[in-house]
């Protein structure tokens, strides 16, 4: 795997609210103000969000943090703690 950015233009967390590590990250992202807006994207509710994960993350597991870079680059993260580590990063 690439190297994460550390300057994100954009971030979306695939995730629903029957997940409980889906929650965790969300109350971490909550609490770090994050310069970036992190966009939800519940694949319960939302079958195009299911079909976007499956498609670019290769697998309909969330969490999941889309992380696109200014040009356009497109980082899957997958796993609650890394995508926590990440966040925490940003902060």
């Amino acid at each position: 795997m690439s190297q994460l950015p550390i300057n994100p233009a954009h971030l979306a967390l695939y995730e629903h609210e029957l997940c409980g590590f889906c929650q965790q990250v969300r109350r971490t992202e909550t609490r770090l103000s994050l310069p970036v807006e992190v966009t939800s994207r519940n694949i319960l509710h939302d079958p195009e969000a299911r079909q976007e994960l499956i498609k670019g993350g290769g697998r309909a597991v969330v969490p999941c943090l889309r992380i696109e870079t200014a040009d356009r680059e497109v980082h899957w993260l997958y796993e609650s703690a890394d995508i926590i580590g990440y966040l925490k990063q940003l902060s």
